[in-house]
């Protein structure tokens, strides 16, 4: 749409458009799909050395090494999943959900920046950074509101919240008033992001449960290392006595930047894990204080006391880590290049030759894809259950509607279709099938 001037679909009434606009200039300078992978994989590759960046300044150095390590080769975040988990793809996928987050760090590292060096054009820019994050992602809104709260550390704090305020502004109030003028409300396309969640709707603690698969065993532990020693050095703090530098397991800096790390994954667990559709890309924007606060309870073995117990400690970790980390090696497995193309490639072909362009296609899962290989104007089913059989129902002669043998609601059920005899089978693939409505 903005780069080439097609109009057969759009989700910017309801999607946050940096990433949509990214894709747009590098299609002007080279348009390929592969051009677009290259593009947001490089962006995801920038989430651990910003991770890494960011941290040394609240945790020091180790614990961020160890964090951006679990964050650049940890199984799920590069798309590593073990059999039975269900979720879509993570590391090198075409989403908002990994770009997003490699910008709400952008945004941490340059808050930090400026809390160390108080400038007016610093604030500004960590203000701008945060707001891409929301143009990147609408679930990023909690992260980058807690991020907004760290120039209330800053020595001229109102001056700094000022700042980062009009920064934040700078970035966010050009499409808030596009918005405006497009659907006639500011906050519209946030309203109606959120109001188009919609799926499986699993229990409060779906994200609890799957936190070993998402962060890693190790991950998990390392936080609960944290935790404990963080209640021990309270514990004595409470009761007089003398703190060790040995017993503090953080890095000397400010404790506020400390517990805003906890404050900040309490505050987006809670948030994620209250909303009724889950899917477990949706809580990426804990990576960055649950990893840090894990390399920090993980760096304790390399604190050891004693001669004998520290190159002990230092083996386990890392004997741990290559083995937790090790399953993302797979990702080699095959061909750099797949020259292969999907199913979604080869119908869209098929129907681009066999199809006037006015004929309106009808479907309720992947048409981002029909809409990218085809010209036709692409009309989205209900998601599934009796709605999207009324929906069908309702297709007009000549129309097209594409079923899959498996997708995420189960229906429209193929042999169900096979049934009706309104609808003639066209084309079959391995994994969808094209009808026309007679």
């Amino acid at each position: 749409m903005i780069c080439c001037g097609k109009a057969n679909y759009s989700e910017l009434h309801f999607r946050p458009p940096l990433l949509s606009v990214l894709f747009a200039g590098t299609f002007l300078i080279r348009d390929h799909i592969f051009a677009a992978s290259i593009v947001t994989a490089a962006l995801n590759a920038l989430g651990p050395v910003l991770l890494f960046l960011s941290g040394r300044r609240i945790v020091g150095a180790l614990p961020s090494a160890l964090a951006s390590l679990l964050l650049a080769f940890g199984p799920f975040f590069v798309g590593v999943f073990p059999a039975g988990f269900d979720s879509d793809d993570t590391g090198n996928s075409l989403l908002t959900d990994s770009p997003a987050l490699t910008l709400v760090l952008l945004g941490l590292w340059l808050m930090l920046r400026a809390l160390e060096t108080p400038r007016l054009s610093r604030f500004i820019l960590a203000g701008f950074a945060v707001s891409l994050a929301i143009l990147m992602r609408f679930g990023s809104i909690p992260s980058v509101g807690l991020l907004c709260l760290l120039p209330l550390a800053a020595k001229e704090r109102w001056r700094a919240m000022v700042d980062t305020a009009a920064g934040f502004m700078l970035g966010l109030g050009p499409y808030l008033l596009w918005s405006r003028m497009t659907y006639g409300g500011y906050f519209e396309t946030l309203r109606e992001g959120w109001k188009n969640v919609e799926g499986p709707e699993p229990p409060f603690t779906f994200y609890l449960a799957n936190s070993p698969t998402i962060f890693t065993w190790i991950g998990v532990l390392g936080l609960l290392l944290a935790a404990g020693a963080g209640l021990v050095v309270l514990f004595k703090s409470l009761r007089g006595e003398w703190i060790r530098a040995a017993d503090f397991t953080f890095s000397p800096t400010p404790e506020v930047l400390q517990g805003f790390l906890w404050l900040w994954l309490l505050v987006d667990f809670v948030f994620f894990s209250q909303m009724a559709h889950k899917e477990p890309r949706y809580v990426m924007p804990l990576a960055p204080p649950l990893l840090l606060l894990s390399g920090s309870g993980l760096a304790l073995f390399c604190r050891l006391p004693g001669r004998f117990l520290r190159p002990v400690g230092v083996l386990l970790l890392t004997v741990a880590m290559v083995v937790t980390l090790l399953p993302a090696a797979s990702r080699f497995d095959g061909p750099f290049v797949v020259p292969g193309h999907p199913d979604e490639m080869e119908a869209s072909i098929f129907l681009e030759s066999g199809f006037p362009s006015s004929t309106p296609v009808y479907i309720n899962f992947n048409y981002p894809a029909f809409a990218y290989f085809t010209n036709h104007k692409i009309r989205v089913l209900p998601i599934g259950g009796q709605e999207v059989y009324r929906a069908i129902d309702q297709i007009p002669e000549g129309g097209v509607l594409i079923g899959y043998r498996k997708n995420e609601s189960g229906d429209p059920k193929i042999e169900v279709l096979n049934r009706d005899a309104s609808l003639e089978v066209v084309k079959e693939y391995n994994t969808l099938v094209i009808y026309r409505r007679l």
